[in-house]
């Protein structure tokens, strides 16, 4: 699972280049107990992420739930140099821990709602940080590695 020391430190892109690099092999899905295997192990490691796709209306009602919030942009943008820049919100520790390392500034509970706004063609995803949902992610479905897995049938 995904921590905020993760995000704060940057590891989490490890993980994150990790997962894609699984996801290449889902092209060995076609070998049965490979690819069974390889499906597995992939729903395995992102499961406890909780990744789901949310409406701009439920994330609002998130963020306004939070205790405070930033912003910043997406943490796997270095993995993906061609995919358009967008922001995500992060809460609570998250946002406290991400403005600690310079990668996000504090904003309002309005200023993060308003981030989203910015970006209408992105489908917003929700993700588990520590055992809690603590980033609101504007993504990007071509190269996002959770919208990627989700058109290979798996169950994320």
């Amino acid at each position: 699972m995904a921590t905020v020391e993760d995000y704060r430190s940057g590891r989490i892109l490890r993980f994150i280049r990790f997962i894609r690099i699984a996801h290449h092999l889902l092209s060995v899905k076609s070998v049965p107990a490979l690819g069974g295997l390889v499906l597995k192990f992939l729903e395995q490691r992102v499961s406890p992420l909780g990744i789901h796709p949310v409406t701009h209306q439920e994330a609002g009602t998130i963020i306004e739930g939070s205790r405070c919030c930033a912003t910043g942009t997406r943490v796997c943008i270095p993995l993906f140099p061609v995919s358009p820049v967008s922001e995500a919100v992060f809460l609570d520790e998250l946002a406290e821990r991400m403005v600690t390392a310079g990668k996000a500034r504090i904003v309002t509970k309005k200023e993060a709602i308003e981030t989203l706004k910015n970006y209408p063609k992105n489908p917003v995803i929700l993700s588990r940080v520590s055992g809690r949902y603590q980033e609101i992610c504007c993504s990007d479905p071509e190269t996002c590695v959770y919208w990627k897995m989700k058109r290979s049938g798996l169950k994320v």
